[in-house]
């Protein structure tokens, strides 16, 4: 498997190589991570890099990342591990932690890919109802919410598509 095989996946315009993210995830030093929802363990093990969505917007975390905890929205996870795997996960709000290269990931409600085709029809009811609703919002704390849920829906939609 070639090295650009074992990298993230770049959103479209970004600089595939050269960037010190990349850098960091050829490296051979790994995350270790965890991911929890309430429901169960999602997974446990090491990882080369992890992409997930906060609230304002998604971001990467790479080995020797500065400690950090985030708090998590709607839409994608995904964990790259080692041999160019990538572990694909929608996932509702949360905490991720990062300290000394350990990763702690947990959510309220997770979906992985192996399961996102049973969830695709509820999911795309989901995001009918909630955009009519965020037409008209009551408040910006509703309007927030909302946007949290439609990156929800929305990733399980997707993730159900790639599966």
């Amino acid at each position: 498997m070639a090295t650009e095989d074992l990298l993230p996946e770049h959103p479209p315009g970004a600089m595939r190589t050269g960037n010190i993210a990349d850098e960091l995830a050829r490296g051979g030093v790994d995350l270790k991570v965890t991911l929890v929802s309430p429901a169960r363990p999602l997974f446990e093990g090491r990882a080369h890099w992890i992409v997930a969505t906060g609230l304002d917007g998604q971001f990467g975390v790479w080995p020797r990342h500065m400690p950090i905890v985030v708090a998590l929205g709607g839409g994608p996870l995904r964990i790259g591990l080692a041999g160019g795997e990538v572990r694909h996960y929608a996932v509702k709000g949360g905490f991720l932690e990062v300290s000394h290269n350990e990763v702690t990931i947990l959510v309220d409600a997770a979906v992985p890919k192996a399961e996102a085709p049973g969830v695709e029809a509820a999911a795309k009811a989901e995001l009918a109802e909630t955009n009519a609703e965020l037409r008209h919002p009551a408040s910006d704390s509703e309007f927030e919410d909302l946007l949290a849920r439609r990156g929800w829906d929305q990733a399980r939609i997707d993730l159900a598509r790639k599966a």
